[in-house]
C-alpha cells in the first residue's frame, strides 16, 4: 500500500497571532532604541556645528577688540528690541538701514550673526541643526549678502547684542563666564503671557515645553562665554539660573535683580532687550 507524503502543518490562527505579538514586542523594544541612537548622533552633529560657530565668534572678537559681532545699534531709532532677517541682499550691513542707503535695519540680530558668513569664518551649513527641518542657505557670494534668507536657514539663536542698559557690553572680556551666547533656537515661549509657558519649578515633563524644538524638547545645546558647550535639559541654564530665552525685566537697568533670576517671570518679544549685563536673551525665535 502506498502512502502519500504528509503536508507540513499550516500555522494555526493562534500561532500566527502569537508570532505577530512577538514581532510587535521586538519592534517596541528596538525602534525606540534606534530612534534614540539616531537622535544622539544628530545631537552630536549639532554640538559640532555650535563649536564651529563659537570658533567663528572667537576669531571675530580677536580681530575686533574682543567685541562679538553685531550690526548697527541706533538708540535713537530703536533703543530696545530687535529685528531679524532684514536686508538679505544688502552688501553693506553697517549702513544703518534704509535711511543710510542700506536694507539691513538697525538692531538686526540675525544679520549680526551672519557677519560670520560674510567674513568666511563659518559656512552656512553649520547654522543648521540636523534635528530640525531647516535647510542651509545658498550663499554663492558672501560679501554681497547681508543676512540669512529666512528663519528656515538658521536653526540657532544668538545672544541679543543690543540693549540700552549702560552696563551691557557685548564684549568677550566683559561678559560673565556663564553668560550664554548661543543655543538651539528659542521656541518662542515666554513664562508670563504665554499660556503654554512654564516656570523653573515646573515638573520636568512640563518644563520641557520651554526647551527648543530642535531636539524634540529634550533640551538644547548651549555655548557660554568661555566657549564651553553642553546639552542642557532646561532653558534655565544661564547665569544664576537665568532663562536664556526670555528677558528678566521689561526695561533695561544697571541694577541687579532683587529676586533670584531663576524665579523671575521672564518676558519674550522683539520689543525687549537684555535687562542686565548677566541677562542672556537668545533670539530669533521659532516664530520669526
Amino acid at each position: 500500500m502506498s502512502h502519500r507524503p504528509r503536508k507540513p502543518a499550516a500555522f494555526t490562527f493562534v500561532e500566527m497571532m502569537v508570532a505577530i505579538v512577538i514581532v510587535l514586542i521586538l519592534l517596541s523594544i528596538f525602534v525606540p532604541y534606534l530612534v534614540s541612537i539616531r537622535e544622539q548622533s544628530r545631537r552630536t552633529s549639532c554640538l559640532d556645528n555650535l563649536r564651529q560657530i563659537a570658533n567663528g565668534l572667537w576669531n571675530y572678537s580677536s580681530q575686533n577688540n574682543q567685541d562679538f559681532p553685531r550690526v548697527v545699534y541706533d538708540p535713537a531709532q530703536r533703543p530696545n528690541g530687535y529685528v531679524a532677517f532684514t536686508g538679505v541682499n544688502d552688501d553693506d550691513p553697517f549702513r544703518a538701514g534704509a535711511a543710510a542707503g542700506g536694507d539691513v535695519q538697525a538692531s538686526d540680530v540675525s544679520a549680526s550673526l551672519f557677519l560670520l558668513v560674510r567674513l568666511n569664518l563659518v559656512k552656512p551649513e553649520s547654522f543648521i541643526c540636523p534635528s530640525s527641518s531647516d535647510e542651509a542657505d545658498r550663499v554663492p557670494n558672501p560679501s554681497k549678502r547681508g543676512n540669512f534668507s529666512s528663519g528656515h536657514n538658521l536653526s540657532y539663536s544668538f545672544a541679543m547684542p543690543f540693549s540700552s542698559s549702560t552696563d551691557y557690553k557685548f564684549n568677550r572680556d566683559r561678559l560673565k563666564s556663564t553668560f550664554v551666547l548661543l543655543a538651539d533656537k528659542n521656541p518662542g515661549i515666554s513664562d508670563r503671557s504665554d499660556p503654554t509657558a512654564v516656570s523653573s519649578s515646573a515638573k520636568p515633563i512640563d518644563l520641557a515645553r520651554g526647551n527648543s524644538k530642535n531636539h524634540n524638547r529634550a533640551g538644547q545645546n548651549v555655548v557660554d562665554a568661555t566657549g564651553s558647550i553642553a546639552f542642557m535639559v532646561s532653558p534655565y541654564c544661564g547665569f544664576q539660573g537665568d532663562n536664556i530665552y526670555t528677558v528678566q525685566a521689561a526695561t533695561p537697568t544697571s541694577q541687579p535683580s532683587a529676586t533670584p533670576v531663576d524665579e523671575v517671570n521672564g518676558l519674550l518679544g522683539n520689543r525687549f532687550s537684555p535687562a542686565r549685563p548677566d541677562d542672556s536673551y537668545l533670539v530669533p525665535t521659532e516664530r520669526e
